[in-house]
């Protein structure tokens, strides 16, 4: 397929056997930056609903208590974190006619969207089969996260090797994470589980709740995990992979390890990222025990949407979390303008910091008042959504950065790297914010006490402030800057 040229529009060209678009100025062409982002709509359903419901649902509808919980989230996750390097190596040692990376996609999708069904399934069994359960799927469900996200971010890297190519791809990524992974499951979550759950046959349907929790959850996840398996094979049939390491290029296990330990910019970006992501799972993973239990009111329904029989129902909790959804679209709307006028290293410390202040606003903003919870949650999301847009970018520099250093083509490994922090961080921040639930004496099927209440408040402000706080002091010493990447380049080119 042809589109014939025009005085101001570029030439796309379909490619058969790359089963891609391609614009032949060498660029990008819109069908193929759609495509990549839809990839990562795909991975955030998954993502999105470990980051906010996770957390709630193996305490208040699996039926397990915070403690164990926190320590399955960390056993669970420091499995994956082994699994992140090995993934990376695997993928960057791949040849197959589509290239390293986007085969994966393909192969991975049936698994990561049953997974991710299973995952909220609730058997009816005792409390230590369950837990024997729950760690097999969620093992099972981060693996073939893993199959599929490591593939994926280093996609990136290898689809252009233009830094404000990439960045612009970046704000793809993250402008359809947001808008349909992120939107799509903290808006439909909660409603949909409650239209699918309303049941009153099934064991786990509660009076007081009108559904049940238990069939609600997995079967909104089933109808995710089909959306997903769909957005995948998209991505892999849009993209391509131009990017290729030097035909004589010769590598070992150990030698790219050890460049990797010898990456400064890796070094730092990789340490930024677990702070990053610890504050990232506390704060999420307590947004629905802040509404449920401290501003009381987390299950008032604000409004009603219907289509024919399919009623939904969205309460403050919902809410509360599209209007961070919108906020982050916002964020990544306005990273156009920042990666134009500024360096991307001061635009992500500066972001970094203004997010600890305005998440620290939390502990002393009025529970009650959801107008000012929603103005300042939407603030805070603008800064969120624009800060992945330029870090993640920043990852497919450190891939260039390794290879212009070391001479060697690294790209699944050191995406791994980072990929592996990002882990880290999920996994420390998830443990961290379930084990100090437990210390604060917190039972589902117990009074809230003030105690308590505050502990959630600490959780939601004060604690997750701290870590993003030093992640953008960590950020400072990352040595990459927009003049030594126009070198990177020119050297890369010139190889």
């Amino acid at each position: 397929m042809e589109v014939k040229s025009h005085p101001t529009i570029k030439t796309i060209r379909w490619d058969a056997k790359a089963w891609t678009f391609a614009r032949s100025d060498g660029k990008l062409s819109i069908a193929e930056k759609v495509g990549y982002g839809l990839g990562d709509m795909a991975s955030n359903i998954l993502y999105q609903a470990w980051s906010f419901f996770l957390m709630i649902f193996y305490t208040d509808v699996f039926g397990i208590t915070p403690k164990v919980a926190s320590f399955m989230f960390l056993i669970t996750r420091v499995w994956d974190m082994i699994n992140d390097p090995i993934m990376g190596m695997i993928a960057d040692r791949t040849k197959t006619p589509w290239g390293k990376f986007r085969p994966y996609l393909l192969w991975m999708a049936v698994p990561y969207g049953i997974l991710a069904y299973t995952m909220f399934i609730t058997p009816e069994w005792s409390q230590s089969m369950k837990i024997v359960y729950a760690y097999v799927t969620y093992i099972l469900a981060t693996m073939a996260y893993t199959a599929i996200n490591i593939p994926y971010s280093s996609l990136m890297a290898v689809m252009t090797p233009d830094p404000k190519e990439r960045t612009t791809l970046s704000q793809y990524r993250f402008f359809f994470a947001f808008i349909g992974g992120m939107l799509l499951v903290t808006t439909f979550t909660r409603p949909l589980a409650k239209f699918f759950g309303a049941v009153p046959s099934h064991s786990g349907y509660s009076e007081e709740l009108g559904y049940s929790q238990a069939l609600g959850f997995q079967t909104t996840m089933g109808v995710f995990g089909t959306i997903a398996i769909a957005l995948l094979v998209i991505t892999f049939l849009t993209t391509r992979e131009r990017v290729t390491p030097p035909v004589e290029q010769k590598s070992s296990f150990k030698k790219d390890i050890q460049d990797v330990s010898k990456n400064i910019p890796w070094i730092v970006i990789f340490i930024a990222a677990v702070f990053w992501l610890i504050h990232n799972m506390i704060r999420n993973g307590m947004v629905a025990y802040y509404f449920d239990y401290v501003n009381g009111n987390g299950s008032n329904i604000l409004w009603t949407f219907s289509i024919g029989a399919l009623k939904l129902d969205f309460d403050q909790t919902t809410t509360f979390l599209t209007i961070g959804t919108f906020g982050m679209i916002a964020g990544v709307l306005i990273s156009t303008y920042l990666k134009n006028r500024f360096d991307r290293k001061m635009v992500i410390i500066f972001l970094s910091l203004a997010s600890a202040f305005v998440n620290l606003l939390f502990y002393w903003l009025p529970t009650d008042n959801f107008v000012i919870l929603g103005l300042v949650n939407f603030i805070w999301s603008v800064i969120a959504g624009a800060m992945p847009v330029f870090l993640f970018s920043m990852f497919a520099d450190v891939a260039d950065f390794h290879e212009w250093k070391f001479n060697q083509r690294a790209t699944g490994l050191v995406t791994a790297g980072i990929m592996f922090a990002i882990k880290m961080g999920v996994a420390i921040g998830g443990f961290l914010a379930l084990y100090i639930l437990d210390l604060y004496g917190y039972d589902s099927q117990a009074s809230i006490t003030p105690h308590i209440v505050n502990g959630i408040k600490l959780l939601f402000s004060v604690i997750p402030a701290g870590f993003i706080f030093v992640c953008g002091i960590i950020l400072f010493f990352y040595p990459v800057n927009e003049k030594l990447l126009v070198t990177i380049e020119r050297d890369l080119k010139n190889r």
